[in-house]
């Protein structure tokens, strides 16, 4: 049985349809990412988990009982929020203990609970202290601890990272993982950073104008995104992504050059043509291009071309690269990385 049920849920704000019937079935100690665009309703959809909204229409089950009219605190979630929401008259300890106080749990579970938390997210040492006494890690674990007391059925995280500076993202990002294998929670993450999604999640819901345009697997969505968007959202550097066609014997040419490619299947047919940057193999191929610009990152390199009719194209190859500025390039692909999309409706073309 699914630990969370999303049935048909739509939300209106006046004239504005932000989410658009939207279905989502959760099993029980899975991590789902909603990722996408800022206003693409996500965090509404979020909200409407939380009770924080109401859904215009539609069904919400947890558990196997109907929660879409109860209140936030008859709902079995616990929610942390980007601000973290500490109360800053309050200690770490405190902070923990109050929606165990809330809800008149005895004194001593409450302390046994706060322990539990404190020392599985390594804030045993900084109870006594106040919010503003602590750095920004150190409180986004507790606003984390918080959730944790409560052994809800479900975990909410509302971009909770996005205050962090890059190092303790990452750093964040692995504890979250860690928490979420050793608790076994179900746990709804929102975000807009692809990395965050495509490294926690255990499946990813992309969102783009209040609809889902894939729900899969991290790699499925990598491998075989459904459309152009999310070809283009999922991945960095972003995808390739050019016009080709296929001629009356199925051989595709682009930009008027003959790519050596050959689908019958798909003879007299205009596509958009996608390649990631890793399989965009420099040296050899059919397309050429100019060097503009090459970034080293230490393990990998950039290499930014320009592809005259093409457009412009990202490379990634393995360590230092001794391309410069100006170069010409020969550029190929192996048959079996393209992406193949309908430009008029950008979906995936099998």
């Amino acid at each position: 049985m699914s630990t969370l049920s999303i049935q048909n849920v739509s939300k209106r704000f006046g004239a504005t349809q932000v989410l658009h019937e939207i279905n989502l079935d959760l099993v029980d100690g899975e991590f789902l990412v909603l990722v996408g665009p800022s206003g693409c309703g996500k965090s509404t959809l979020m909200n409407i988990v939380a009770g924080l909204e109401e859904a215009t229409t539609g069904r919400l089950d947890l558990g196997g009982r109907d929660i879409t009219h109860l209140p936030p605190d008859e709902r079995d979630v616990a929610m942390v929020f980007q601000s973290y929401a500490l109360y800053p008259n309050m200690t770490v300890a405190q902070n923990i203990a109050f929606p165990l106080e809330m809800r008149k749990v005895p004194k001593a579970q409450r302390e046994a609970a706060v322990s539990e938390v404190a020392s599985m997210l390594q804030i045993d040492h900084l109870l006594d202290r106040k919010p503003r006494q602590l750095s920004g890690g150190q409180r986004q674990r507790v606003a984390i601890g918080r959730a944790l007391a409560r052994h809800p059925s479900l975990f909410l995280f509302d971009e909770p990272l996005s205050n962090l500076d890059a190092k303790l993202r990452v750093d964040m990002r692995a504890e979250l993982k860690k928490l979420h294998m050793s608790t076994g929670v179900t746990t709804i993450y929102v975000t807009h950073d692809q990395v965050e999604a495509m490294t926690l999640g255990t499946r990813i819901a992309v969102l783009k104008d209040g609809l889902i345009q894939q729900l899969a697997t991290p790699m499925e969505l990598y491998e075989r995104p459904a459309n152009i968007f999310v070809a283009g959202f999922i991945g960095s550097p972003s995808i390739n992504l050019m016009d080709g066609v296929f001629d009356a014997q199925g051989q595709l040419t682009m930009a008027g050059m003959h790519t050596g490619i050959t689908l019958p299947k798909f003879a007299n047919t205009k596509v958009t043509v996608g390649v990631r940057p890793e399989d965009l193999i420099a040296g050899h191929g059919q397309l050429t291009g100019q060097v503009t610009l090459v970034e080293p990152t230490g393990a990998e390199s950039y290499v930014l071309v320009d592809g005259g009719a093409l457009g412009e194209l990202t490379l990634r190859i393995a360590g230092p690269s001794n391309m410069r500025h100006g170069d010409q390039l020969l550029m190929g692909f192996d048959i079996s990385k393209l992406h193949l999309f309908d430009p008029q409706s950008g979906a995936r073309l099998q």
